[in-house]
């Protein structure tokens, strides 16, 4: 199999659908998110990581520090000579051993490690059920050498259970209960943390059963740390490798860890599967002991592994594009989706960042991933961002996923994604009846979806400066702008732009459903928008990108620092709330001052000293992240803009500069994965120009998604019918784009044989030349022709 976008660390295997990692000395830990919406694990390519259920700050069930130097958290295990005395482990982790292969695979839901030291060669199959919270370790093992080996094989790793507040170990390790039984360690909490019935602290328990299991019988555990490890020890050299068996303590007087230990036997040439477990069991709902019985055996890992794979292609591939740019390809068929949902949506989080929710406008915008996969899962997340909502129209500015709470927020922008994304959600699915769905409100009483929306939108109506531009409140998009509004006086223009398409877009639902009053108020306020952004917000050569509590302008030409704004540019096209000469000299601008070599920067030039009166974005070193870097979630509008200026080069150079696998060429400058989107690369200020950072959790996977979909091969869904207008290189003779709709298969064959960069001059449906192309939910397959000219 071809090796694709090659580096010293490794490579995609020829169909994209995995990341081989041959050097695990990569610049930061490569790592990948594995979830099935409910447990979820981060294992990174040295073997470490660590596992949770719900989120993981909440119900952490394993324990991991935060260390992108060390990497130096994880479920470990040993492999032992009981001969020589040497080990090694199963991962390059803890040990570090000289090695005869090394060798990661990151795939579409699983994690695959091969290793050989000592003529041992193993590999370690790590991934989490489809349905169960249970995660497998499948460990095969093979004697590579031409004489018996005796061996021995231990896991290890430290509990957490519940909350995470690791500066707290010396108090929560008081509450954790271990049991050994069979061959498996099971593990209670007697600390809760959440009140009793009576609004008690601390008087519950961990609402689950923990548990580590392995197939083979157990020639000793404990569930020690200091017994394992030993004081002053660590993973790397731990006592428990320089003594013949684990000491079998199991009580609730030290720091839990939990470690199995199993020996067995190698002829020359003979193999040995073995099945470690771990996993969590919610008490009164799930028995821990089934969990672990149904799945701590070979047959059924194996069993499993299919499943899962099966289950992430079945998803993924209801969408797939072929075209000239592998790194297109790869990226949209695979892996920002597979970052977007398992990663954003489901895990919940990644090595960079830890979360214990929700964000309201974060994960609804992640949640257009599944327009095209299964739109039942899109639903299902606006539905829950609604409930979320408070009878008054603001919302939650982030919520925990477990027993909820979080901050009323004063961001003048959460709200709006409601209505944007549920209008987008209609115009791919034409499910109208999802207005008509009832849903409560966080505060109280229920309301259709509709009305969460309108009510989102009328209460923006009450945030207006007297110059008819919305407030810029707490802060908007950009959190960091934390304090240039806070006395609700200062004005966004980047929200006006919002505002403008939102309320284009959402007026003909207004209207379907009859409410002509309120669909006059928003047309009356396009108007005022339109007006007042063009003659307050215009700088000459770009639009601003905010006033100040006391009138300043910020992204004004009349400032030293962060003078233009990418944002105000990108959305002004967008959102066509201006005229063409405007929109020309502002993506002008942006190509001058913003547009780099990897990306758009998202302001410049960048902050040099912090200021009090704008926000933590300036307490940023100059060109980290919104501080003149490129913050991928906004350069990809950038895309989207170019494409809708028919500014091919810019477009193409934009998104290029943040598709991760083209970063494969300069990788040591890059440091991040290149198979999933980074949440920011260093500026051209920057030391560390074009590095990437905040992988995984990011919302920049799904826009990368989108914007090659949508905007660069523009194939675009529009209420029943497909709009087809791609923007492509004139170089690419044309591409493929396949896409179900309900059981209903769209091929669509782009022809470019004029060397065009955009322009449709015929479409054709199965054959028949036609002026639009409907999208006939009719479980038969349809072929679309379209030739470019």
């Amino acid at each position: 199999m071809g090796k694709l976008f090659e580096s010293k660390y490794g490579y995609f295997t020829e169909d994209g659908k995995e990341y081989v990692i041959t050097n695990p000395r990569t610049p930061r830990p490569w790592v990948n998110v594995i979830s099935n919406g409910d447990y979820s694990i981060i294992a990174s390519h040295t073997g470490s990581g660590y596992s949770w259920r719900g989120n993981a700050g909440q119900n952490r069930i394993t324990r991991l520090y935060q260390d992108l130097v060390k990497d130096n958290w994880g479920k470990y295990f040993y492999i032992r000579d009981l001969e020589s005395g040497k080990y090694w482990s199963a991962a390059w982790k803890p040990v570090m051993s000289d090695y005869q292969l090394y060798e990661v695979t990151h795939g579409i839901g699983y994690t695959v490690y091969r290793h050989k030291v000592e003529d041992i060669y193993s590999e370690m199959k790590v991934f989490v059920t489809v349905k169960d919270p249970v995660e497998i370790i499948h460990l095969r093992l093979r004697n590579d050498s031409s004489k018996t080996r005796r061996l021995d094989v231990t896991s290890y790793f430290e509990w957490v259970l519940g909350n995470f507040p690791d500066e707290h170990r010396e108090f929560h390790k008081l509450f954790i209960v271990p049991e050994f039984k069979g061959n498996t360690i099971y593990v209670r909490k007697y600390l809760g943390q959440f009140p009793d019935e009576k609004g008690r602290w601390n008087n519950t328990n961990w609402d689950h059963v923990a548990f580590h299991s392995v197939s083979l019988p157990v020639k000793s555990f404990t569930c020690d740390k200091e017994s394992f490890v030993g004081m002053y020890k660590d993973e790397k050299f731990p006592i428990a490798m320089t003594i013949e068996k684990l000491d079998n303590k199991c009580d609730r007087f030290g720091d839990a860890c939990a470690s199995l230990q199993v020996e067995l036997t190698l002829e020359p040439t003979e193999e040995i599967e073995i099945v470690f477990t771990v996993g969590a069991a919610k008490i009164g709902e799930e028995d821990a002991e089934e969990l672990s019985k149904r799945y701590t055996n070979v047959e059924r890992a194996r069993e499993e592994f299919e499943n899962v794979r099966k289950f992430w292609l079945d998803l993924l591939e209801k969408e797939l594009v072929e075209t000239p740019d592998e790194g297109l390809n790869i990226m949209t068929n695979y892996w920002v989706k597979y970052q977007a949902i398992s990663g954003r949506i489901w895990a919940k989080s990644g090595y960079y960042q830890v979360s214990a929710g929700y964000g309201f406008r974060d994960q609804l915008q992640d949640s257009q991933i599944f327009f095209s996969l299964n739109p039942e899962l899109a639903k299902k997340q606006i539905l829950l961002h609604a409930e979320h909502q408070f009878q008054e129209g603001d919302v939650l500015h982030w919520w925990f996923t477990i027993r909820g709470g979080g901050p009323r927020t004063h961001c003048s922008d959460d709200l709006l994604w409601l209505p944007f994304i549920t209008q987008e959600y209609i115009k791919e699915t034409m499910d109208y009846s999802i207005l008509d769905e009832v849903v409560p409100y966080v505060d109280g009483g229920k309301g259709t979806l509709y009305e969460h929306c309108k009510r989102a939108i009328e209460k923006a109506f009450k945030r207006f400066s007297p110059r008819g531009l919305p407030l810029i409140g707490e802060n908007d998009w950009n959190d960091g702008m934390n304090a240039v509004g806070t006395d609700w006086k200062g004005e966004s223009v980047w929200l006006a732009h919002f505002m403008y398409l939102l309320l284009k877009e959402f007026i003909p639902l207004i209207e379907l459903k009859g409410d002509l009053r309120f669909a006059a108020k928003c047309k009356d306020t396009l108007e005022v928008l339109k007006e007042s952004v063009n003659r307050y917000a215009w700088d000459g050569e770009w639009f601003i990108r905010a006033t100040k509590d006391d009138g300043e302008e910020i992204g004004s030409k009349k400032n030293e620092e962060g003078f233009i704004f990418l944002n105000a540019q990108t959305w002004a096209v967008i959102s066509d709330i201006t005229d063409e000469e405007r929109k020309i000299r502002a993506m002008e601008s942006v190509k001058k001052y913003l547009l780099k070599d990897y990306g758009a920067l998202l302001l410049y030039p960048a902050y040099t000293k912090p200021r009090s009166d704008i926000g933590y974005i300036t307490r940023y070193a100059p060109g980290l992240r919104e501080n003149g870097g490129v913050y991928t979630h906004a350069a990809t509008w950038a895309v989207w803009a170019f494409a809708l200026m028919r500014d091919v080069e810019a477009m193409y150079k934009a998104y290029r500069g943040i598709c991760p696998p083209y970063r494969s060429e300069d990788i040591d400058k890059y440091w991040a994965e290149p198979y999933v989107t980074c949440g920011n690369s260093d500026g051209p200020i920057s030391p560390h120009y074009g590095r990437g950072g905040w992988t995984w959790y990011t919302g920049s996977a799904q826009w990368l998604h989108r914007v090659a979909t949508h905007w660069i091969l523009g194939i675009r869904p529009n209420y029943g019918y497909l709009d087809i207008d791609p923007v492509i290189p004139s170089n690419w003779s044309g591409f493929t784009y396949k896409r179900y709709f309900g059981n209903t298969l769209y091929t669509v064959l782009v022809k470019n044989p004029n060397n065009v960069s955009y322009g449709v001059k015929k479409l054709l449906l199965d054959g028949e030349e036609v002026e639009k192309v409907p999208i006939l939910k009719d479980g038969r397959e349809h072929t679309v022709e379209v030739i470019l000219g």
